[in-house]
């Protein structure tokens, strides 16, 4: 009698009426949204992926908060494909981590036991006409599209954000956006 019991419940057991059912509830909706945009400039792919050599400096090069090192390391940023119909201009905005110490810089980490640590200085990017761009925002600068292709020049220089520049390999990380007005 105990078998045919155990036997009966393995075997309700096994029974897929009788299994763990599923139960799905209806959770809400989501909302997809995105836009389709006139075909604009395109990056050269020169310009996507860029690595600007700073440079080797000495720390006493820095001797207080604000001090900018010798020298401006030029950069460019060509645009090809652009085409005048779709925007009249067309401007450049850098986004990136900035020190806590000076928010108009860009980070110029260093590493220390495997963590990045600000070094002290920060990397100041500079437009053609030698004009601080201030990091996260909105360009300051929007160049006509009058031809297929544009360049955009730069300047990147190293700025003391502390009383105290902590020497090491020096790394900063930006990125960029084009922005039609």
């Amino acid at each position: 009698m105990k078998r045919k019991i155990l036997f009966l419940l393995l075997l309700a057991a096994g029974s897929p009426a009788l299994a763990k059912r599923t139960v799905v509830i209806d959770g809400g909706t989501v909302h997809m949204q995105g836009s389709l945009v006139n075909g604009a400039c395109a990056v050269a792919p020169e310009s996507q992926e860029m690595t600007i050599q700073m440079g080797q400096y000495r720390s006493t090069l820095f001797p207080g908060v604000g001090s900018y090192a010798p020298v401006s390391i030029p950069f460019a940023i060509r645009l090809t494909g652009c085409p005048p119909e779709v925007s009249e201009q067309v401007g450049i905005a850098f986004q990136g981590a900035t020190p806590a110490e000076d928010p108009q810089v860009f980070l110029a980490a260093t590493s220390v036991n495997g963590n990045d640590v600000s070094a002290g200085i920060g990397l100041a990017l500079f437009d053609s006409e030698q004009q601080l761009i201030i990091p996260n925002t909105v360009p300051g600068y929007f160049m006509p599209i009058k031809t297929q292709e544009m360049t955009f020049h730069f300047t990147a220089r190293y700025r003391s954000v502390s009383g105290r520049v902590m020497p090491g390999n020096i790394h900063s990380d930006v990125w960029f956006t084009l922005v039609y007005p």
